[in-house]
């Protein structure tokens, strides 16, 4: 089965201008301007703005305006409010613009039709609800703990496709994840499971909330899990590649080759271990670029297969984690914090594809030094 697992994605017309605000800010990393209706110019209150996959986020005020600080790295940034479309952009906290930023927001034109929440669905609503849980939430151990706490604001479609299951969602999906310590705001922005094919793509831009109300108790275990799931990840991953520490933090890399076959393909795997700089370009403004053009097959050596997925795909004993990871695009720019330039430059097949939102941890998410579990 093959899982493109996507950063962000949201298709919009937007407008982005710069806010001359007059004034000067000492202060580095710090992201301010003002929302704005585009069809007349006036401030929208309210607006909520947060960097994608992070925990830092912000409500503007009553005059449109926002201000908060931002950790050194790139992001993506989406501005929601009800009744206008999304937007977003991409955000590099060196490049900031000290002046501020002027935000246009869409009025939207068509709202999601609409069933009302309060009504029943029919068993077959009932039924594609469940395999959008499997497929979107996941099947682990923290997917199996998370709840989506408006599902009912989901639209699940399996009759415009025949054999493929879409989703859309009324409004931002709000996901509890007590294992991780996240109530998650997902902005869904695609969902679709070709049942023939086995192939499932979605995209969506995440805020991460800290919950705050998990007993002290509890904490030591949310911390725990955490590092479980950020261990031997695809952010995990990005990371070490980009700091040069592929083997040193637990993986090892090896050329895959799919060959065309009988109408299937055949994988042919190299023996030799591959050197990460062999992938990389590292530019002297500090840029590192990852380009090839095979399969990259990862082991991460450090920790098993979940038992979850070791009972679902293999039927036996656990083994270290396994993955497939190809790019999209002819090259890849990385950043420090785990995230990529391209949302699409990725595809991964395995236990990265596997890991589904439940297990997501956010880009600025800080590991524990030394990646023995």
């Amino acid at each position: 089965m093959k899982t493109r697992q996507i950063q962000t994605l949201i298709k919009t017309v937007f407008f982005l201008s710069f806010l001359f605000l007059g004034s000067s800010v000492f202060g580095q990393h710090v992201f301010k301007g003002s929302v704005v209706d585009a069809s007349r110019n006036e401030p929208i209150p309210y607006a909520t703005i947060f960097l994608t996959n992070t925990t830092f986020g912000i409500t503007a005020d009553e005059e449109g305006k926002f201000s908060m600080e931002i950790p050194k790295g790139n992001y993506d940034v989406i501005v929601r409010m009800l009744g206008f479309e999304s937007l977003t952009f991409a955000l590099n906290s060196a490049e900031l613009k000290p002046q501020g930023y002027k935000v246009m927001l869409l009025p939207l034109e068509d709202e999601l039709d609409l069933i009302e929440v309060e009504e029943e669905r029919d068993p077959a609503w009932y039924r594609n609800l469940e395999i959008f849980k499997m497929y979107f939430l996941g099947s682990s151990k923290n997917a199996k703990k998370s709840i989506i706490q408006n599902e009912k604001d989901l639209r699940l479609d399996d009759q415009s496709q025949p054999g493929v299951l879409n989703v859309k969602a009324a409004d931002v999906l709000k996901i509890k994840n007590p294992n991780l310590g996240y109530q998650l705001e997902y902005v869904l922005t695609d969902f679709s499971f070709d049942r023939r094919r086995g192939y499932i793509f979605y995209g969506g831009n995440p805020l991460f909330i800290q919950d705050t109300s998990a007993q002290k108790g509890k904490l030591k275990n949310i911390e725990n899990n955490r590092e479980e799931a950020y261990r031997g990840s695809l952010q995990h991953f990005i990371r070490a590649l980009y700091r040069g520490k592929v083997a040193e933090e637990g993986f090892e890399i090896r050329r895959l080759d799919r060959i065309p076959k009988d109408g299937g393909f055949l994988d042919q795997l190299t023996s030799q271990r591959l050197d990460e700089e062999s992938l990389l370009t590292r530019g002297e403004d500090g840029k590192v670029t990852i380009s090839y053009d095979f399969h990259l097959h990862i082991l991460y050596k450090l920790e098993k297969e979940s038992s979850e997925y070791a009972g679902i795909m293999n039927g036996k004993k656990a083994i270290n984690q396994t993955s497939i990871m190809k790019l999209e695009v002819d090259s890849l720019e990385l950043y420090e914090n785990g995230g990529y330039a391209n949302p699409f430059g990725i595809m991964v097949e395995g236990y990265m594809a596997w890991e589904r939102v439940a297990d997501l941890l956010p880009l600025d998410y800080k590991e524990k030094s030394g990646q023995k579990p």
